[in-house]
């Protein structure tokens, strides 16, 4: 079972506390919502989560006891204004892929198409036969 530990997670920035101290933990099929007004934190906690700005604390993410490496958590921001031809579930994959060449092989894809179904705890078909 997949779970995300949160520890103590603090941060700041340009010297304002942003975040102070905030523990909790998610389970693989739980749903959760990080509310709060304007300037709250809410989009700061994710990008700690997702290892984009410097945190204090700890953030674990493992998989049946196991540490996985926090790599493998994305984060795609909301857009107002879309000017790609990509559809919702290809963006949704660039996000899951940090470090995206302009070559992508089918293997890669049909890895992150498994992962997003996955993460989103809803049944699908192999990758394979998707991009058959």
């Amino acid at each position: 079972m997949l779970k995300l530990k949160i520890d103590g997670l603090s941060c700041s920035i340009k010297s304002k506390e942003i975040l102070k101290d905030i523990t909790v933990s998610f389970q693989q099929g739980e749903m959760a919502a990080v509310l709060g007004r304007n300037g709250a934190g809410k989009t700061t906690f994710i990008r700690c989560i997702a290892d984009l700005i410097p945190h204090q604390g700890s953030i674990v993410l493992e998989e049946d006891g196991k540490k996985l490496d926090r790599s493998s958590i994305a984060y795609l921001p909301q857009l107002e204004k879309i000017t790609s031809s990509l559809t919702t579930f290809e963006t949704i994959l660039l996000g899951l892929t940090k470090t995206l060449s302009w070559k992508v092989s089918e293997a890669q894809l049909a890895r992150r198409a498994e992962a997003a179904c996955f993460l989103s705890s809803v049944v699908c078909l192999r990758a394979q036969a998707a991009f058959a």
